[in-house]
């Protein structure tokens, strides 16, 4: 009796061993996988933290547009920021590409990865965009020039509605004497107007009960731009609308204290504009007084900084049909989300709107993102605005560490 459970326990002992020893044979591989994923993701945090915690080298590089070939260290912080995941909108705005018009001053996707260290290793996707913003739609059609109601719809960085959100349109009007090509900055009017989102995250601004406190004098034309401040769940967030034509220079990059529009001429002559511009700080609903900006002129006595900054930018670009407009702004406030140059175009009285907070896409890499890439997240900050970025990578050749 004895004899036979002995020889059940070393068989039963035999079939466990085969057992193990199988199993054994089969783990490797996916042990392998599994460090080699995670080495990846340590890989991916490690980048995401060096991007939005150090400022680069030179740490000015986003708004110094004499420096290029000298950038040897890549970061978005802002230089002695007193919190981390503060950006430097100058830098961050240096990785924009505003199609039609191209960037100014490009740090490019194949630049960014040589900076990092990763060129050649592994493929990125870098995106950034406000964590929430808006559609607006306007829905007055007695007059395309200037309505006074709107659509706006509240979504988050997916697209996705957001219910109870409240929403302060700001509506900015520059009237323009007719037969001139100038506005009178001193005609600048702005009302306000506040609605809260239903459960598909829509609402509708209406501005009409107050259009008599801005409506110019006889013969006036204006040029109307629309800002809209968000505040959803202890979140904030802004985002502009401006009912032009297609072929109107909407357009333009703040960089430092230069601002970039669209040279726009035809048989009409080219678009006039102003030598003041108006900045829009939303989060607490005003507008800062005019400021001067001087524009180059492409003129022999053009000042010196002219020069230098067009030497860096334009001759690269014409061959693009690019001829851009460039102007020295006097201030720039570090917490206005909207620069406003106002203008004429083909007849027309236009406001040409840049945004400081642009979404950014950029890769290196291929076009083609693997199955095994890794994303990891962050939440920054941007004029006290939440920007979420997003950062995926890849190896370009697996088996590499």
């Amino acid at each position: 009796m004895h004899a036979v459970l002995e020889y059940l326990a070393v068989g039963i002992l035999l079939v466990v061993v085969i057992l193990a020893a199988d199993l054994m044979i089969e783990a490797p591989p996916r042990t392998i996988e599994t460090v080699s994923a995670e080495q990846l993701y340590t890989v991916a945090e490690r980048l995401i933290d060096k991007i939005l915690l150090t400022p680069g080298y030179p740490e000015n590089w986003g708004s110094d547009l004499l420096v290029d070939d000298e950038i040897t260290d890549f970061g978005l912080a802002l230089h002695e920021a007193t919190a981390p995941y503060i950006l430097d909108p100058d830098k961050v705005m240096r990785l924009a590409n505003l199609t039609p018009l191209p960037n100014p001053m490009p740090i490019n996707a194949e630049k960014i990865a040589e900076l990092l260290g990763i060129k050649g290793k592994y493929g990125f996707k870098l995106e950034m965009r406000p964590m929430i913003t808006a559609k607006i739609l306007a829905i007055d059609d007695t007059n395309y020039q200037t309505p006074l109601k709107f659509w706006v719809q509240v979504v988050n960085w997916q697209g996705i509605g957001l219910p109870n959100a409240r929403v302060t349109g700001m509506y900015i009007m520059a009237y323009f004497r007719k037969g001139t090509a100038h506005t009178d900055l001193s005609d600048l009017k702005t009302i306000s107007e506040t609605c809260i989102t239903d459960a598909l995250g829509s609402c509708v601004l209406d501005f009409s009960d107050q259009s008599q406190d801005i409506r110019g004098g006889e013969g006036d034309l204006p040029a109307v731009f629309i800002i809209i401040h968000i505040e959803w769940e202890g979140f904030t967030s802004v985002t502009g609308y401006s009912p032009v034509t297609e072929d109107e220079p909407v357009y333009g990059y703040i960089i430092g204290n230069y601002v970039f529009i669209e040279r726009l001429e035809d048989a009409t002559g080219a678009v006039i504009v102003k030598d003041e511009i108006v900045q829009a700080v939303p989060l607490y609903s005003l507008l800062l007084e005019p400021t001067e900006v001087e524009w180059c002129r492409a003129q022999p006595n053009d000042p010196m900084w002219c020069h230098e900054v067009a030497g860096r930018v334009l001759p690269s670009r014409r061959n693009q049909g690019v001829n851009y407009l460039i102007g020295k702004v006097a201030y720039l406030e570090r917490l206005s989300s909207h620069v406003m140059i106002f203008g004429q175009w083909k007849g027309r009285r236009i406001a040409v709107a840049v945004c400081r907070i642009p979404v950014i896409e950029i890769g290196y890499g291929g076009r083609a993102q693997p199955a095994n890439a890794v994303t990891v997240t962050r939440v920054a900050q941007i004029y006290n605005y939440p920007y979420l970025v997003r950062l995926t990578i890849w190896r370009l050749v697996e088996g590499s560490p």
